[in-house]
């Protein structure tokens, strides 16, 4: 009898794991809402309470998806909820990273209008002027310039923005950092 419990209780602590193996991996329904720019659904779970830094496997927020997709509509309606504007996912980057990486100027400047750290550093030490300035994206560049970021800041590996700029070879990027004043 008393393996029998002890059979049946095991058993239900290893259906239990799993269960939270699955929870654990179950995609945020806001993330997952703002994943295919679902507005009206993310508006809906965000009214009813939906934790807005809640994160996927990944660590990725739905204001991080929303500003890797450039979506400017659903960064405002997750930032009105109070979304935190600097949370990182796993891999160290915020979504400021991201709108600068992929030339979102209106999605960097909703994010910084809402208290993100202009000059916010991942875990190589990479601002948002240094992704702006290797990827040449000069709208979001000039923002964060306007913004006063630092260019005088280095990465992990020594670089400025404006070495990034001229490792990547993007002249415009590099005619406008030194126009600002920036030196190496």
């Amino acid at each position: 009898m008393r393996r029998l419990v002890l059979v049946a209780t095991l058993g239900a602590v290893m259906a239990g794991s799993a269960a939270a193996q699955v929870q654990l991996f179950a995609p945020d329904r806001l993330v997952e809402a703002v994943e295919y720019n679902d507005y009206d659904t993310a508006r809906s779970l965000l009214a009813r309470g939906h934790n807005p830094n809640a994160a996927d496997a990944q660590g990725r927020s739905a204001l991080i998806v929303a500003a890797i997709a450039g979506n400017d509509d659903l960064v405002e309606l997750i930032l009105q909820h109070r979304a935190d504007a600097d949370k990182k996912d796993k891999v160290g980057n915020p979504p400021l990273a991201y709108a600068a990486t992929r030339g979102h100027v209106g999605v960097a400047g909703l994010l910084l209008d809402k208290g993100a750290d202009v000059d916010v550093e991942n875990r190589q030490g990479m601002t948002p002027l240094m992704f702006a300035a290797s990827e040449g994206r000069i709208e979001v560049l000039q923002l964060l310039l306007e913004r006063k970021a630092a260019t005088d800041l280095r990465d992990y590996t020594g670089r400025t923005a404006l070495m990034w700029a001229e490792r990547a070879g993007k002249r415009i990027a590099i005619r406008i950092l030194k126009e600002a004043g920036v030196r190496e």
